[in-house]
């Protein structure tokens, strides 16, 4: 980079400065051109002027004369007048005609020195046989010599400049690029073993240091991303533990007892640790899945009716076949039809979760309540418990994450309901969040109401992805 810019730099001023220079030179060279042709224009005015009174002198005398030169002809072709540096010479050229205009023309040769260019002057003057053509000229000698020199300081000086511009390029693109050199350095060593290191940040603020900034932003996610794959691993492995050794601990028990041990007892308290155990490999197993999808947007056409389902029918089907639990019953209370786009699977999988979670805490009623407003799908799920604190409502949606009267419990789950909840319902563009409530805990979700359905086609489907569906 720091080559390709040094030499694209270098390149643009030596063309610019090359077009420059040719301007400069032409526009140079025109100035004197037209100085010697308005002197030369002057004089031969001024010849004419004594011609007409009759003062024209044999000899014209001429200030500079190694440059400047003047001749008077008349209509025969004769010499009348000239200077003495062109004394005895032939006509400089033919005589002008009855209406003849100035003419301007530039000669290879001057008559003075026969060797450098000149400009020379027509002016005709006078009428019938006292008509004459006075000319004068103008050596153009001292005009190339400072168009010479002009254009030897260009031919010397333009390649420095140029030169000038390069190396200065490449130290100012050195000195740009030495951040980045440095975070390349610095990015280079930083492992999954050290995510802890962090990329310089030049105290310049231009857009090296936002890079930096935003790599570092980068790093910081990635660093919490993977600590909690780590408290994952470490929570997965925890609470796999508790079930293989209750199970192992039953075994070894029955077998420990010989023929006093009653088997279905231990088989039926063996097939309990070993549902637990499988609820937990399913909620993984879901929660692996959802980690493996982008944040959902609203489906469009044919996909949108296929993800569709009734909010109210989903509570409504969990509702009647929901048995109460130690004397809580739970209600439920639909106002029309609440279609969301969700699959129904995930829908049911969401109501289950915040319902027993209700239930669990509650102390005699658990009351669910469906409707719509402002083009949102809304569930509200409000319990007579203990309630959650507030400062305790962001964190109970984490994974493995369980309160304190939760872990009392016999089986408080594995802390993944909530977790599973917010991950289906935020990939989903919803949202759900604890809010205060009178009495108990108080949880609302929300989800995008699903885009109408054609007249000919249902409003909502029962199939949903195969991925989610095993789940």
């Amino acid at each position: 980079m720091r080559v390709r810019t040094t030499v694209a730099a270098t390149l643009i001023v030596a063309v610019a400065l090359s077009a420059g220079a040719a301007v400069l030179v032409s526009r140079f060279r025109q100035s004197l051109d037209n100085n010697r042709r308005n002197a030369a224009v002057a004089r031969a005015a001024d010849i004419a002027s004594l011609a007409s009174s009759g003062r024209l002198p044999a000899v014209l005398g001429l200030p500079n004369e190694d440059a400047t030169y003047a001749q008077v002809v008349d209509a025969a072709g004769g010499v009348v007048a000239a200077s003495a540096n062109i004394a005895g010479e032939a006509p400089l050229g033919a005589p002008a005609g009855p209406r003849s205009a100035t003419v301007v023309t530039k000669l290879a040769r001057s008559p003075v020195t026969e060797s450098d260019s000149s400009m020379l002057v027509s002016l005709p003057t006078g009428s019938g046989r006292q008509r004459l053509t006075v000319f004068t000229g103008y050596s153009l000698a001292g005009s190339d010599f400072a168009v010479r020199d002009i254009e030897l300081a260009l031919f010397i000086g333009l390649p420095l400049l140029v030169l000038l511009v390069g190396g200065t390029a490449w130290v100012i693109v050195g000195r740009a690029l030495r951040p980045i050199d440095a975070i390349r350095a610095e990015a280079s060593q930083i492992t999954t073993d050290d995510l802890h290191r962090r990329l310089p940040e030049p105290p310049s603020g231009d857009e090296i240091t936002r890079l930096a900034r935003t790599m570092n932003d980068m790093l910081d996610r990635l660093e919490q991303s993977i600590e909690r794959e780590k408290r994952f691993v470490a929570d997965v492995s925890h609470e796999l533990r508790s079930p293989l050794a209750s199970l192992r601990t039953q075994l070894e028990v029955g077998a420990a007892g010989g023929e006093r041990t009653d088997w279905r007892s231990v088989a039926a308290d063996a097939l309990a640790e070993e549902a637990r155990m499988e609820r937990l490999v399913k909620d993984l197993l879901l929660l692996a899945r959802l980690d493996q999808q982008r944040p959902a947007q609203p489906p469009q056409g044919s996909l949108a009716e296929a993800m569709t389902v009734d909010l109210g029918e989903i509570v409504t089907a969990d509702q009647a076949g929901r048995a109460a639990l130690a004397g809580v019953e739970v209600t439920a209370r639909v106002e029309g039809q609440v279609p969301v786009v969700l699959a129904p699977e995930l829908a049911r999988r969401v109501v289950a979760n915040l319902v027993d979670n209700a239930q669990r805490h509650a102390a005699n009623q658990v009351t669910v309540s469906v409707g719509a407003a402002g083009g949102w799908g809304e569930m509200v799920i409000e319990d007579d418990g203990p309630g959650v604190p507030p400062g305790e409502r962001s964190r109970v949606f984490e994974r493995f994450t369980r309160l304190d009267a939760a872990r009392a419990e016999h089986d408080g789950g594995a802390g993944l309901g909530l977790a599973i909840v917010r991950d289906i319902v935020v990939r989903h563009g919803g949202r759900v969040d604890f809010t205060d409530a009178d009495r108990g805990a108080r949880v609302v979700v929300a989800l995008p109401l699903a885009p109408p359905s054609p007249p000919d086609q249902p409003a909502a489907a029962r199939s949903s992805p195969k991925a989610l569906a095993d789940t």
